[in-house]
């Protein structure tokens, strides 16, 4: 595929996936915001922590070939455990399959930026694809700052995202209005997450919290010191996500709310009355976090007879990074299969 120009829109790990398997293709990616999509990872006060997606977790003999080989050089392993929380704030040891976590000392979003990296793609940061047009041989992708003819185009861009660009595209084709109607209706489970940073460190024998399913308005709670390079000596970072049933009963929370809540939930976890008092913290709704069903797979692969592709978690109809990881690959080689090449 080394004579053809393809389209990567989206950079988050769905993109760097499909990227990593067009790596002897000519393939431009355009990002509108932040390498790395929910995997961004953020910096304050010396400190990195993940925000989003807390680490990447695999499982999967292909998709850790594909780590070891483009990230392997920066991804490092969370070693310290997870364990689980009940209800009543019980922790309990040994509930939770201790898989290996990934992140890297710069954050996850590392692992991204090392796919694209490998991959050799343009990466174009900033830039947003506002109009999609299917011609007799090619796509002519418009962008806020100019336009540019591509053999075929892969879309790794969140539902909400590909549901505007399916609804306004020029694309002779039945599937164009019924994959808008489908991605548009995709029902999503919000989170909510806040980091505390402290001026101490936070001593715990796990890195990471786990719920009960449906027994507590936290989900997760992270100690970002159990990660190799996140945290410097004398402070301390705590990731704490709520559940979706917290967004729905509290739809209209503030910021300093939702911040208190989460101080207060790892005074009570913790039992340490110091993390009533956080030097700073942040927080972000993320509003479609968790797809809960994706489109038909006859829908996927009808879009690929016009040389497009689909990734992202909303494809996979599952929220987790492996998931979009997964689906990229999956786009990035069933285009050189249509092309005729062999699959990486």
């Amino acid at each position: 595929m080394t004579d053809q120009e393809i389209c990567i829109i989206g950079g988050g790990i769905a993109g760097a996936g499909a990227a990593y398997a067009l790596d002897d293709a000519d393939v431009t990616v355009y990002e509108m915001d932040t390498v790395g999509g929910r995997m961004a990872s953020r910096r304050r006060e010396g400190c990195v922590f993940d925000f989003g997606a807390n680490y990447l977790e695999l499982g999967d003999s292909d998709l850790e070939s594909v780590i070891e080989d483009a990230a392997g050089d920066v991804a490092v392993e969370i070693e310290s455990p997870v364990e689980q929380f009940t209800a009543n704030g019980e922790i309990r040891t040994g509930e939770i399959p201790q898989n290996t976590r990934w992140t890297t000392p710069d954050g996850l979003d590392g692992i991204v930026r090392a796919l694209f990296e490998n991959s050799g793609a343009d990466l174009q940061v900033g830039v947003g694809v506002t109009r999609l047009e299917r011609r007799e041989d090619d796509w002519l992708v418009t962008t806020d700052e100019s336009e540019h003819a591509f053999k075929a185009v892969v879309l790794a861009v969140p539902g909400a995202s590909a549901s505007v660009l399916f609804e306004t595209a020029v694309w002779d084709n039945p599937v164009r209005e019924e994959l808008a109607q489908v991605v548009d209706e995709i029902p999503y489970r919000t989170m909510d997450t806040v980091a505390l940073g402290y001026p101490f460190e936070i001593e715990t024998d796990f890195f990471g919290l786990l719920s009960e399913e449906d027994a507590y308005d936290v989900a997760w709670v992270s100690n970002e010191g159990h990660k190799p390079g996140h945290v410097p000596d004398g402070s301390g970072v705590l990731i704490v996500q709520f559940g979706p049933s917290w967004a729905v009963t509290h739809p209209q929370t503030s910021p300093a709310a939702a911040s208190e809540a989460a101080t207060d939930r790892v005074v009570e976890l913790l039992e340490d009355d110091r993390l009533a008092e956080p030097a700073w913290w942040e927080y972000q709704r993320w509003g479609d976090a968790v797809p809960t069903h994706g489109p038909d797979e006859s829908l996927r692969e009808a879009t690929l007879e016009d040389d497009l592709a689909l990734a992202g978690d909303w494809v996979e109809g599952i929220g987790r990074t492996r998931a979009a990881l997964r689906s990229g690959l999956r786009a990035g080689r069933q285009l050189r299969q249509v092309e005729g090449n062999d699959t990486k």
